[in-house]
C-alpha cells in the first residue's frame, strides 16, 4: 500500500510540471495567421484621379478580421490600425504606387484577450500598385520583439474616379508572420 501511495504521490507532483512545460512550450512559439482582412478609412479623403491637390492623410483601420492562427497559443483576433501617409499623395499618385512612406502602429487583440502592437512601415510592391507589405517590430504585448510582416492587397474601386478615396477594402495575399 505503501508503494502505492508514492507512486500516486510522485505522479502528482510530476504531472503539474509537465503541464508547465507545455504550457510554457506553447507560449514561446510565434504564430502564423492564414487571412487578414478589413477596411482602412482615409482622414482626410484622398483626391480623386485628375486633382493637382495632394494631402497627408491619416489611415485608420478598425475591428479587421484575423483568422486561421497557429502557433503562440492564439488562433484569431482583432486589427486596428493607426498610419500616417508621410508624403503628401492623391490618388493619381497612390494608382501608379508612388511611395507615400506610410507608418504607424498596428495592434492586434488575440483571441485570448492579450494584445500586441507593433511599430510598422507599408512598403509597395512594384510592378502591382495595389499590393503593399506591412512589415515591422512588435513593441509591446504578446510576442513583443518579434518581427510582424503580411502582404496586403486593396481595390480602389471606382471611388478615386468620383469622389476621392475615403476608404478600402484589403485582403492579405498570403499568410501574416510573426518570428
Amino acid at each position: 500500500m505503501r508503494k502505492v501511495a508514492g507512486v500516486l504521490l510522485a505522479a502528482a507532483m510530476v504531472l503539474p510540471a509537465g503541464m508547465i512545460a507545455t504550457q510554457a512550450g506553447a507560449a514561446a512559439a510565434k504564430p502564423t495567421c492564414k487571412s487578414v482582412s478589413g477596411t482602412a478609412t482615409f482622414s482626410p479623403v484622398l483626391p480623386k484621379i485628375g486633382s493637382t491637390a495632394t494631402v497627408k492623410s491619416a489611415i485608420t483601420i478598425k475591428g479587421a478580421k484575423l483568422t486561421g492562427c497557429t502557433g503562440g497559443g492564439v488562433t484569431g483576433g482583432t486589427v486596428g490600425a493607426a498610419l500616417k501617409f508621410g508624403v503628401a499623395s492623391n490618388c493619381s499618385s497612390v494608382a501608379k504606387g508612388a511611395t507615400a512612406k506610410i507608418t504607424g502602429t498596428v495592434t492586434i487583440v488575440w483571441n485570448t484577450k492579450a494584445s500586441s502592437t507593433a511599430k510598422v512601415t507599408l512598403t509597395g510592391v512594384t510592378g502591382n500598385p495595389t499590393k503593399q507589405t506591412i512589415a515591422g517590430s512588435i513593441s509591446t504585448g504578446l510576442f513583443k520583439g518579434s518581427k510582424l510582416s503580411v502582404l496586403t492587397q486593396y481595390t480602389l474601386g471606382t471611388s478615386c474616379t468620383k469622389t476621392g478615396l475615403a476608404s478600402v477594402p484589403f485582403k492579405s495575399v498570403g499568410a501574416l508572420t510573426i518570428k
